[in-house]
């Protein structure tokens, strides 16, 4: 008897063990709507991508999972589809520009789908150059850290209307005639692979300034600096691709019923000529 109860577990055991591996692949996927766009102080409405979420096992074609002739709305003006860009939709009423401290509503209808999403614009937001000008020529001088010395700071004391500030170095030309060469490993470690060195470069900052050192660029000649304070949307949505796993945050929760982003800025940009 004893025996029969041993294989008898044995039996049930093996045939759950089976029934939770069997098909893995197995499953039913339903595209939801993603939403992606950013309204900046001072500019108009421009360039709100509406696509659908693909299989994670499917091959993803960007312009395949775009989504036309959808319904899109800001505090209820229906926005127009550009006709050589499926997808993407723009403010009709070009000459107005998003305003400071203003809150719009996005909400987009497609088929039996419906999403939407808020945004607060930051307040007007200018930073202080200290130790260069606008139309300034700037020395390249490559460094060893984040911490290396700074070409120049950018300041914004006071200013209280963002939680993180994103800074774009935007160079006007990007091509190999000048791209910086550095092939130190200071620079593979800091900068990435020289392939992984784009333009623009991106970096994000909390505090109330910002040092531009060698980390900034990746490229001689015009660039534009460009300091944004983001809305609390993209502040929650970073921290929730960076560390949601271990707070539990959502970053799919800025978009209602769907996913993407729907953010919100106020910038300043200062023009300077980088050589060697």
């Amino acid at each position: 008897m004893k025996q029969l109860l041993k294989i008898s577990g044995f039996l049930l055991f093996t045939f759950l063990l089976m029934m939770g591996c069997e098909n893995p692949n197995q499953y039913e996927f339903e595209p939801e709507l993603v939403l992606n766009g950013q309204l900046n102080a001072g500019q108009s409405i421009d360039s709100i991508y509406v696509s659908l979420s693909a299989d994670i096992l499917a091959k993803y074609n960007t312009f395949n999972q775009r989504v036309t002739g959808a319904e899109v709305t800001i505090n209820g003006v229906q926005l127009n589809e550009y006709n050589n860009l499926p997808g993407v939709y723009y403010y009709p009423d070009h000459p107005y520009k998003v305003q400071s401290e203003e809150t719009y509503r996005i909400e987009v209808k497609a088929g039996d789908k419906e999403v939407s999403s808020e945004t607060t614009v930051p307040p007007l937001f200018n930073f202080t150059a200290q130790g260069v000008s606008d139309g300034d020529t700037v020395q390249y001088v490559p460094g060893i850290s984040f911490f290396s010395n700074a070409f120049f700071t950018l300041t914004w004391p006071g200013y209280n209307g963002s939680k993180i500030y994103r800074i774009i170095s935007l160079a006007e030309v990007a091509n190999q005639s000048n791209f910086i060469e550095d092939d130190r490993p200071e620079a593979d470690v800091f900068k990435g692979e020289e392939k992984d060195r784009i333009n623009p470069a991106m970096w994000w900052v909390a505090d109330e300034y910002a040092r531009i050192n060698w980390m900034f660029f990746n490229y001689t000649g015009w660039h534009s600096i460009i300091v944004s304070a983001m809305d609390d949307n993209y502040y929650d949505y970073r921290n929730g691709i960076l560390f949601g796993e271990q707070s539990g945050q959502n970053f799919n929760s800025i978009v209602k019923g769907g996913y993407g982003l729907f953010a919100s800025s106020a910038s300043d940009t200062l023009r300077i000529y980088l050589v060697e």
